[in-house]
Formats: structure tokens, sequence, C-alpha cells
């Protein structure tokens, strides 16, 4: 709960603020690492406040798997290593981590954090079932590498029973990853049917991503630590010196100043949404399946007060198709997280030629899109690329995510499919309607014909095998074969960007006017991620979202409070 009066330590003032409030702890942002921050510092004795842009709480995390990459955890510490964890995520990230003594950290910090979830929340995990390390799928060619899960799964949560259903239903949820009342093993045993799903749904139980933040939620109410959703944060107060004191929000009240004694912590997400920073930093246009409001808040506000920024290059990646019917809060086509169509297709350039394989691992799917061709000078790959297929796609349904959604000339309810999901009677009439080169389509699409029946593949090859949000699938090879056959558009996506304010060893942020801004941290996709531009196996995000945010509330709770002035009228 806020306090009126300023910390009675005897350090003189470090400016004569006058604040709305005080706490010891502002965390902004609601996802993983946010409210990891903020419980660890309640827990340790600091009063703390979240504000969420959102009406939502959980952010990107409550939308997402849930998962945590977490070297020798619980589970495998008796296969694993701690040499082999960081030789793994060194070799990945080549150099290019914005800080590369950040993954030792990682890697010693990480199992730490989730016991502490483990033990202090309601929060629970399980191995997520044969989902190896990512790159396990090239064999053994990448040191450290396991062919074991590393990954932690969410085990699902009672959120309407511990936090009331209206609490409960304010926990983010998106259409990329439903269920959202099951977890990835559950789904994968076959151990939820449609009764006790439709139990859970209507008690309100949150699994993945929501699985995990509901019982931190949980906790941080328990501690009467107040989350205030549609309050975005919009300005860090400084001092004379460079330090940050508070922060500026709104809320329905209005302008609201907050004092911090200890410190603010910055983990509202990326800027995937934020076209200028996109275009800037990224250099070319990606498709967010985040939450709307994920628009570089914290980075803004940051620079502004002279942060260091890292690795504002990379960003968490994914293949997206888009939702023949179904549309988002926002009215817009939902995009989809699918990469090809599987047997039976290919992906193709605007040239008709084959660039890519979707089996490989998703982090690296969009990729390829950024290519920059020497012989024929220009981006030779970029989106829309398109994904051929023929009848053996159209009778099982594209949107494997989505059993019963078949592609058809007229969707649910006799809708017709939208223009860009083009139908036709052979190859060189799709390569006409969707603009591509007759000759070179209907080459291509032959010469993988003629392997593929022999189950062959000699152009491109196939990874050991493939991953998909339904599990694990051994790659298989089919003809495209005809009539009728068809052309999706598929596009480079993202799950959110991985560059931001670069950060010690407790997420206390970098600056340029002194070495640490005193008072200000960063956990999540506001901070350059502590692995780099990596994805080392599933949950690559929120492992280090909640690791940072662990470290940064642990070093909050340890430190002295300063005099920051009072409230006004006090």
């Amino acid at each position: 709960m806020p306090e009126n009066t300023a910390s009675g330590n005897s350090a003189p003032p470090i400016a004569n603020y006058q604040w709305d409030e005080i706490f010891d702890v502002v965390v902004v942002g609601s996802g993983g690492g946010a409210l990891t921050a903020a419980l660890v510092a309640a827990r340790g004795g600091a009063s703390a406040v979240v504000v969420e842009k959102s009406e939502f709480i959980g952010g990107t995390t409550a939308v997402s798997g849930g998962d945590m990459w977490i070297p020798n955890n619980r589970f495998v510490k008796d296969r694993d290593s701690r040499e082999d964890a960081i030789a793994y995520v060194t070799r990945l990230s080549d150099g290019r981590a914005a800080d590369p003594n950040l993954i030792e950290v990682y890697v010693d910090s990480a199992p730490e954090a989730f016991e502490y979830l483990l033990e202090t929340t309601g929060y629970d995990s399980e191995p997520h079932i044969s989902l190896n390390d990512y790159y396990s799928v090239i064999g053994d060619r990448i040191p450290g590498v396991r062919h074991f899960p590393r990954t932690c799964a969410v085990k699902p949560y009672p959120a309407g029973a511990e936090l009331g259903l209206e609490l409960a239903r304010k926990i983010n949820s998106g259409p990329w990853i439903p269920p959202q009342e099951v977890s990835f093993p559950e789904q994968r045993r076959g151990e939820v049917g449609p009764e006790e799903l439709a139990k859970r749904q209507r008690e309100g139980w949150r699994a993945k991503g929501g699985g995990l933040i509901a019982p931190l939620l949980k906790e941080l109410v328990d501690l009467k630590v107040e989350v205030r959703t549609e309050t975005p944060a919009v300005e860090l107060v400084a001092d004379g010196a460079g330090a940050v004191v508070g922060a500026v929000v709104t809320g329905p009240d209005g302008a609201r100043r907050i004092g911090a004694r200890r410190g603010v912590v910055l983990a509202c997400g990326g800027f995937e949404r934020n076209a200028e920073m996109v275009k800037t930093f990224l250099g070319y246009d990606v498709k967010p399946v985040t939450s709307a409001p994920v628009t570089g808040d914290g980075h803004q506000m940051a620079m502004a007060v002279g942060a260091k920024l890292g690795a504002m290059t990379g960003f968490f990646g994914y293949g997206v198709v888009y939702d023949l019917w179904e549309k988002g809060r926002d009215g817009n086509p939902v995009p989809q997280m699918l990469m090809g169509l599987g047997p039976g297709s290919i992906i193709v350039n605007q040239h008709g030629n084959r660039f890519m394989h979707g089996g490989y691992t998703y982090n690296d799917f969009p990729a390829p899109f950024n290519f920059f061709d020497q012989r024929n000078p220009g981006y030779t790959n970029k989106g829309p690329a398109w994904d051929i297929f023929g009848t053996k796609v159209l009778d099982e349904g594209i949107l494997g995510a989505k059993p019963g959604i078949a592609l058809s000339l007229t969707g649910p309810d006799g809708q017709q499919a939208p223009d860009w999901v083009q139908l036709a009677g052979s190859i060189r009439e799709l390569a006409a309607k969707i603009n591509i080169d007759p000759d070179a389509l209907e080459a291509t699409v032959e010469r993988y014909n003629q392997y593929a029946e022999k189950g062959e593949d000699p152009d491109w090859g196939d990874p050991e095998q493939t991953y998909s949000l339904t599990g694990p699938n051994v790659t298989d090879r089919a003809p495209i074969t005809g009539p009728t056959y068809g052309a999706i558009q598929q596009w480079p996506g993202t799950l959110g960007t991985n560059g931001g304010l670069r950060i010690d060893q407790d997420a206390r942020v970098l600056g340029y006017h002194a070495p640490i801004i005193d008072g200000l941290y960063a956990a999540g996709n506001t901070s350059a991620s502590v692995l780099g531009a990596v994805y080392a196996g599933g949950g690559s995000c929120i492992g280090p979202s909640v690791t940072m945010g662990y470290r940064a509330g642990r070093h909050l709770a340890g430190k002295q409070s300063r005099n920051i002035g009072t409230v006004a009228g006090q």
C-alpha cells in the first residue's frame, strides 16, 4: 500500500518533489517479469505498485504458451550441466548478446528463480513433453544441445476459485494458443476431454501463459500489492543527478506522479506494434501476434533519461498466416502462428522459387525474408511469400491449430474465402492469380514433386523433426497434386522484439551519462535479452523475463530507501 510520507531514514532528500503517491517500488507492465519483480520486492518488505497500460493483466506472457527454458532445472539436473548450457547459448548467440557475461548469470539464476516461484506461489510445473532444445533438430552439431526438454511447462491453475471470476477474467487471453485452460503436456497425453474442458472454462481455470500469471497475481493480491489496469506510464521522473525517482502515469483520474524510493522497473514489453520503431530497428515488415499495447513505451521513456540500448535488431520469430474468418478485438483478421502447411506444400517467394523450409526452429523462420540478393540487387524474399499446396492440404484443412476449419471456396456459414486465398485448376492458372511467373512456379513444383514422390528433397532436406502447436512431427514428404491447387500468403511474424535497455546482472539499466542509472531496472522484452537473439528452446523469452525480474526484485528488496520528498499536501 502507498505511504503518505517519505522514508524515515536520515539521508537528505534527493529533491523536494511533490508526489501524488509514494511507494518503494513502481513496476511498469504486468507480464511474467513484471509480476515476479513486484512479488520478490514485496516479499522482501518493499511497498510496491504495478501499473499496466492495457485493460487486461499479463501482457504477452498471458497469451503465450507460458513455458520457461530453464537449464539444470529440478527435472533434468541429473542429466544437464552448467557448462553445456553456457556452451549451447554462447555458440548460438555468436557474440551478439548485448552482454555475453549475462549468459552465465542466466544459467546460474534461472533454476533459482524457478524454484522461488514453485515454493512461494501456487505456480506448478512439469517438463514440456518431447519439447527438446530446438536446435536438436539438426543433431549434435551445436555443443551443449540436449535431446530432452530443458523447457518447463505450466500446470493448470484454478484462477477463478483463487482470484474470483471477475479478476481471473482480467488475465489477458488470445486466440493463438487455444485452449488456454489446458496445458501442453495434458494435450499431448490426451488427458482432457470436452466435459473437463467445459468445466474448466466455466470455473475460470487457466493454463499456459495464464497459468503462470494467475498464481503470481494471487500472491500479489495476498500481499496487498495493487495491480492497476488502464494506467499507462508516460514519463520517468529523474532528479538533477540523473537518478530515476518516480514515474508519471495516466488513468481514469488523469495524470498522477508516483514516487519510487528504491526504483522503477520497466517490464512493459517490446516495440513490435510501433511501426516507426520496427522500420528503424528491424528494417522490414513483421507481423506481430502479441498484445496490441506493445509499442515500445518503456524503451522511449528510458531513452529520454539516457539509457543504453542493445540488440535492437533482434526479435523472437515465427511464421504467420491469417485466420480466414475470425476477427480479433480490433476487428482485423487474426494472425495465426503457422510455418508452411506441411506435407503436400512448399513455400516460395514472389519469383516462384523455394527459399526456406517450414520445419526448422520457429525463431529462425522470418530471417530468410530479409535476405539481400547480390546477383539481383534487392530483397528477393520480402513478404508476402506464398504457401503452394494441392488437394492433400485442401482435404485436411490448413489450420491445424484449429480443428474443424477446412479451406474451401466458402467458409463457415457460407462466407466467401478472402481474395488472398487463391484456388485454381492448375499451377499455371494459380501463378497468374498470385502474380508469379507461371513457368517459374510450374518448374519449381514439378521438380519438388519428382523427388517428393520418392520421399526425397535434395534441394532443401529436412530436419530430424518439426515442431507444431500440437507436438513434434516426423517430417513427411508428399507431392503437390490436384486439381484443385491453392496458395495462401505466408508472412514473417514476431512473438516480440528482444532488443532493449542494456542491463547488468541485477537488471539495473546502464546509462550513457552514468555507468548505471540509479533507480531504473528493466526485464522482459523491454530489456536487451540476456540470451541475445537466441531461442534455445521453448520458453527462451519468458524464462529470461522471469529470471531477471526475480533478480531485480531481490536487489530492490535489499536496497536502502531514498528520501525523495513528500506527498502533495503532507
